[in-house]
């Protein structure tokens, strides 16, 4: 659906508030209201010694039960608490389009076809 468009961001570092501005230009709906929470991936394997983490955010709409999910990296830390991701930049790394919404006959005006 949007999928050439992610594709441009894919692989650049921004922090999770531009990230937001840069879904809704894409998607031209509104995201609600992000507050920045994200989950860590805990698995490690194969390479233990990786000097990076992998965290998943999502980004709902306002107007649609349709969500974007992203996988990003950042600098591993010792701790969780050391992260800010309110200001630190990360690696954007997946952005995948949730469509919950099914209209009849599968039409939608949000959808670019």
């Amino acid at each position: 659906m949007h999928e050439e468009k992610f594709n441009i961001i894919e692989g650049k570092e921004m922090t999770l508030e531009a990230l937001r501005y840069e879904i809704e230009e894409i998607t031209g709906m509104g995201v609600q209201s992000f507050d920045g929470e994200a989950s860590r991936f805990v698995s490690k394997k194969p390479n233990v010694d990786q000097e990076f983490e992998t965290f998943n955010v999502r980004y709902d709409f306002k107007d649609s039960n349709d969500f974007v999910d992203v996988v990003f990296t950042t600098d591993q830390k010792e701790n969780l608490e050391d992260y800010d991701f309110d200001d630190e930049e990360v690696k954007v790394q997946l952005i995948t389009y949730k469509r919950m919404d099914a209209p009849l006959g599968n039409e939608s005006e949000k959808v670019e076809e």
